[in-house]
């Protein structure tokens, strides 16, 4: 079990930049909690506005969607975006965005004022920011002399509240989506409040790449292709077992002999993806040298499924509308299931510390707690995995 809020947020600091670690320690000590906000929409839409993603691939493909609504409510509408490296590719992708970029590797004073500065000289309205924590991100963009800022504050009272000036508290009923659709609707409150995430835009570029790699690898291979995403980034106990993604795709493939699969990742995730190649005994790819996310889009899109650990790439299939299935066990699909008009999620395990990833509580543990590591994620058999596929995919192939 979580020990308690506070020892799981020093812990997850020590992944940030020293800059941002010290400043929010900083803000903790110095700062009082708030607990009054303001959660009507802004007095008026605002001209130009400044939209912040910049952590989490699978969160960018949902504000995105939220952009583009935006953008189709309002044409006129002039669209900043700070991204990080991980959103910076599908928060920009085909669009005039003036871009801002948060580059945590390269953090330092110097370049936070350069930052600032760029974009005071913007003169935006208003600042959309979808970041779930960021307390000292927060208090930074409060700096830029941007009239409104709008942001969520978790449960639990924060003094992160002091430097918006519209606050929206999370509510525990409420998905991820919901809740970054309510914080839309601060902007724009005739904005609607039930919609699915649009699929992203694929450049040209990325799908005359994707039919030239699957000429060349699945060319003369049999005509159904899966797609597994086996790794996790680096949290190990989010992973299913790669062993548990062989006996899947074995089955699979003993209902449907005319099957490939494709293995996507990153390049930490490769060694699990050479463990499945290893181990499996059908025609199997490894597609994690796209060199592209849109890239890897392109290649989701002519595969017949996709199983995925709780992953960016798991909400990138689902948006795609290929059918998908995620693999839950830390994080509850209660807030992260994948969404698409064929996405369903196994979430199986009963153990007392599942979920113990709870942003709308600030709580983010780098390690887990049970006595045998991933257990949550042990839980989940191939009969469950399989019994999700059936009800997703197109056509009765894993019959």
């Amino acid at each position: 079990m979580i020990r308690s809020t506070q020892s799981t947020r020093s812990t997850a600091q020590v992944q940030r930049p020293w800059l941002t670690a010290s400043c929010e320690r900083l803000l903790l000590r110095m700062v009082p909690s708030a607990r009054e906000t303001i959660t009507g929409p802004l007095p008026a839409i605002p001209r130009r506005l400044l939209i912040v993603k910049v952590f989490g691939m699978g969160d960018s493909i949902l504000i995105r969607s939220i952009i583009e609504r935006l953008r189709e409510r309002h044409p006129d509408m002039q669209i900043g975006v700070l991204v990080g490296p991980t959103t910076r590719e599908i928060m920009t992708a085909n669009a005039s965005f003036r871009i801002h970029q948060y580059i945590p590797r390269t953090l330092s004073i110097w370049s936070a004022m350069r930052m600032l500065k760029d974009i005071r000289k913007c003169n935006y309205d208003a600042i959309l920011n979808c970041e779930q924590r960021s307390l000292a991100g927060s208090a930074f963009l409060a700096l830029t002399g941007v009239p409104y800022h709008i942001g969520f504050v978790p449960i639990a009272d924060t003094p992160k509240a002091r430097f918006l000036t519209h606050a929206m508290r999370f509510r525990d009923d409420e998905s991820v989506w919901e809740s970054f659709v309510r914080l839309a609707r601060l902007v724009d409150g005739d904005l609607p409040q039930k919609f699915l995430p649009t699929p992203p835009q694929l450049m040209t570029q990325a799908e005359e790449w994707a039919h030239l790699w699957w000429k060349q690898n699945l060319g003369s291979a049999p005509a159904t292709t899966v797609a597994l995403h086996v790794g996790s980034q680096d949290r190990e106990f989010s992973r299913w077992p790669v062993q548990r993604f062989v006996e899947f795709a074995e089955r699979a493939r003993v209902r449907n002999g005319r099957l490939s699969v494709i293995l996507t990742g990153t390049a930490p995730e490769r060694e699990l993806i050479h463990a499945f190649i290893g181990m499996f005994s059908g025609h199997a790819i490894d597609a994690s040298e796209t060199g592209s996310l849109m890239r890897t889009a392109a290649l989701l899109k002519r595969c017949s499924l996709l199983v995925s650990n709780d992953t960016g790439i798991m909400h990138l299939g689902a948006a795609l509308g290929i059918p998908t299935v995620g693999l839950f066990g830390p994080n509850s699909p209660r807030y992260w299931a994948p969404l698409g008009p064929r996405a369903t999620y196994v979430y199986d395990t009963k153990v007392a510390c599942s979920p113990c990833l709870n942003l709308y509580a600030d709580r983010w543990p780098l390690r887990c707690s049970h006595s045998e590591e991933g257990r949550c994620m042990r839980d989940i058999t191939v009969d469950s995995v399989l019994t999700a596929a059936k009800r997703v995919i197109v056509g009765d192939w894993l019959n």
